[in-house]
């Protein structure tokens, strides 16, 4: 009888009923959590920003193209009675220039013109220009290289791993949002089954007190006990019920927080399934806290994210002190000339290299005191120093936090043994109590009390194996090994159902 009543305690702790609600595993909360979370879209928009920063960056090397076509009429008085006085100009150019990826550019410009003189009447045609209109016809090829500023195209390729970079971290603060979320689900899961447990247990203890104030009437009707004996059982009965009604609402509101978590009707049915854990809790041996910290700063999407925050940070100081050196630039250059009466024919002469241009030298420019430079420089050096400032105050944090998680683990260990050997204990003393009473040695009062003892202590073992639970899980956040047995489970879960 008793082994049947327990085998029937732990189905109602642990099988919840399919009529009144919905049993769900931890995975199948975190899975909804992240599928339903308003947070994890706004999340994501962070990669979309690093990668529009790319496509601008990108554009740095884009082809620039100019053009310009322009007419203009001038009269202006000469001291010579021979020279012009009237000068109409016609004027296309253009131009076309390529970044290239070493920081060195290349430029390709048309110059086309058609020059028209005037003259006052009184000046003879023979003292006049006898090439008029005149067309001018000039096109160039100019290649510039940094030899110092923009040597290697820092502004280029460092702003790009930057940004690279940016989209790496913005990628682990999304796994840092979900961390955070299972995190909360967690929490919330294993409270829950924690409250259901404990509202399991008042109702077991108004049951209790019902049946005693029951039995206190009898024995007041026969007058073996006084008035004051059944006021007793009354406040009992009044105080136990007062329990569950604080364990009914706190079983309720854990039940709307973790179906807010999930966006569903805060008063869907819902069951925690405590045989569909993550982690086992067989295990009692715990690793290092060195290597525990080595594992969480391999795999924890905080580490990986300043990881690819520093990187950047890095990358822009890089950019920043280039920036700031003198700019010297080699400049060669070689072009065409024309000159011709006809149009056609100077357009066509501009594309030989009869009459030719060509040039080299250096332009050297900087700019006094840089303090531009040097605040960039100093702004981009803040920025690494505090991405190296916040590794080492999340280490200690992480480092901190797995400390606690493997205290209370050990803890919930060492509690759980200590709760399984009292209800091993009161079972020998209901056992007891049980043969005494059919002796005619005990009464019903001290069975009642006696099994009110001994559920209880069940009950308490069923709870701390929750705790125990919760904390294995807190140490895999911890850790940063959840996320991956989650993923590694949906994985399993989807091959399992095609």
């Amino acid at each position: 009888m008793l082994r049947i009543r327990n085998i029937f305690l732990i189905y109602i702790v642990f099988m919840p009923a399919v009529a009144l609600s919905q049993p769900i595993s931890l995975a199948e909360v975190i899975l909804e959590t992240f599928a339903n979370s308003p947070g994890l879209p706004i999340s994501q928009l962070g990669k979309d920003f690093a990668k529009a920063d790319q496509m601008r960056i990108e554009g740095m090397l884009d082809p620039n193209v100019s053009a310009r076509i322009g007419y203009s009429d001038e009269k202006v008085p000469t001291t010579s009675p021979f020279a012009a006085n009237k000068t109409q100009f016609g004027q296309l150019t253009g131009a076309i220039t390529k970044p290239l990826q070493d920081g060195s550019s290349l430029t390709g410009s048309l110059n086309y013109n058609r020059t028209r003189l005037g003259y006052p009447s009184s000046v003879p045609s023979t003292f006049q220009s006898t090439v008029n209109p005149i067309y001018q016809n000039q096109i160039d090829l100019t290649y510039r290289y940094p030899l110092l500023r923009g040597h290697g195209n820092p502004a280029y390729h460092e702003q790009m791993s930057a940004s690279k970079q940016d989209e790496k971290a913005a990628n682990w603060r999304v796994e840092m949002l979900k961390e955070q979320l299972a995190e909360q689900a967690t929490q919330l899961y294993f409270q829950l089954a924690a409250d259901d447990l404990s509202l399991t247990l008042a109702k077991d203890a108004v049951q209790r007190a019902e049946k005693l104030l029951r039995y206190q009437k009898m024995r007041e009707q026969f007058g073996l006990i006084e008035r004051a004996d059944r006021l007793q059982a009354e406040a009992l009965l009044a105080t136990r019920r007062m329990e569950q009604s604080l364990a009914e609402s706190r079983s309720r509101q854990g039940r709307t927080n973790l179906n807010r978590l999930m966006l569903r009707n805060p008063g869907a049915p819902l069951e925690p399934d405590l045989n569909m854990g993550l982690f086992s809790t067989d295990t009692t041996d715990v690793e290092p806290l060195d290597r525990l910290l080595a594992d969480a700063e391999k795999v924890r999407p905080e580490f990986r994210a300043l990881e690819a925050t520093l990187a950047a940070s890095s990358d822009r100081l890089t950019a920043a002190r280039d920036q700031h050196e003198t700019q010297i630039d080699l400049v060669g250059q070689v072009g065409s000339r024309a000159l011709d009466s006809a149009a056609g024919r100077a357009l066509g002469q501009g594309f030989t290299l009869n009459d030719r241009f060509a040039s080299l030298s250096i332009e050297l420019s900087d700019t006094i005191t840089g303090n531009t430079t040097r605040a960039s420089i100093k702004q981009a050096e803040l920025s690494r120093q505090q991405a190296m400032l916040e590794q080492l105050q999340l280490r200690e944090s992480v480092k901190s936090r797995l400390a606690n998680a493997v205290t209370t683990l050990n803890s919930s260990h060492t509690i759980v043994a200590a709760a399984n050997r009292r209800a091993k204990a009161e079972t020998n003393k209901f056992n007891a109590e049980m043969t005494r009473y059919r002796n005619g040695r005990s009464d019903t009062a001290t069975i009642i009390q006696f099994e009110g003892e001994l559920r209880n202590a069940e009950l308490q073992a069923a709870i701390q194996q929750v705790s125990l639970r919760l904390a294995t899980h807190q140490l895999a956040l911890a850790r940063g090994t959840l996320l991956p047995a989650l993923y590694s489970s949906e994985i399993k879960q989807g091959s399992a159902n095609p």
